[in-house]
């Protein structure tokens, strides 16, 4: 009886054991694969906000030729029709939704700093398109333009929420200098790499 009893005692061990390791490999699992969905929604923001302010730099040019150059267009460009607000709309809602569903990926699953560098990021870009959008026919662009300073803003938000992302994630160096004047490529005698 008693070799019985150890018999199911060391069942039991083992397959409370076992439950305990699927229990913590499932919950290991479930942490990394949340872990990789919210880097994936810094990834889309980061790049949906880059890709927002390069239309409102085409806005931007579009407005400094003037209303004229947008009626002459469409003959030159084989007949298309001027400029119209709802496609413009649709122009900039498309990439909208890919940085909205990424910033409520990041309401929903990041920590406070992530939220709170989203939500700076989404400050920058919508100063972007304001700038953007202010800027009239003809008007000149000088170092204390509106726009130029908008877009820098832009660029720190960006870099801020970046160097978040890469400390959350567990990706890569974390002091790294997303501005470096210093691009790695072919070697040259002006581009030679740094010798530690």
């Amino acid at each position: 009886m008693s070799s019985t009893l150890a018999a199911l005692l060391g069942s039991a061990i083992t397959a409370s054991a076992t439950l305990l390791l699927v229990v913590l490999w499932s919950r290991t699992r479930r942490r990394q694969r949340q872990r990789a969905e919210l880097r994936r929604a810094y990834v889309l923001m980061l790049s949906g906000a880059l890709r927002l302010a390069h239309k409102a730099e085409a806005l931007r040019q579009t407005a400094y030729c003037g209303p004229g150059l947008r009626e002459l267009s469409g003959p030159l460009l084989g007949g298309q029709k001027p400029l119209d607000p709802m496609v413009l709309h649709d122009w900039l809602a498309r990439d909208m939704v890919t940085v909205e569903t990424a910033w409520s990926e990041i309401w929903t699953t990041g920590d406070q700093d992530g939220i709170a560098l989203a939500n700076g990021l989404m400050t920058a870009f919508h100063a972007v398109r304001d700038a953007a959008a202010g800027v009239g026919v003809g008007d000149p662009v000088d170092a204390g333009d509106e726009i130029l300073v908008a877009t820098s803003r832009l660029g720190e938000a960006r870099r801020q929420l970046a160097l978040h992302a890469r400390r959350v994630a567990k990706v890569g160096p974390r002091d790294v200098d997303l501005f470096t004047n210093y691009e790695y490529g072919p070697t040259s005698p002006d581009r030679a790499l740094p010798v530690a």
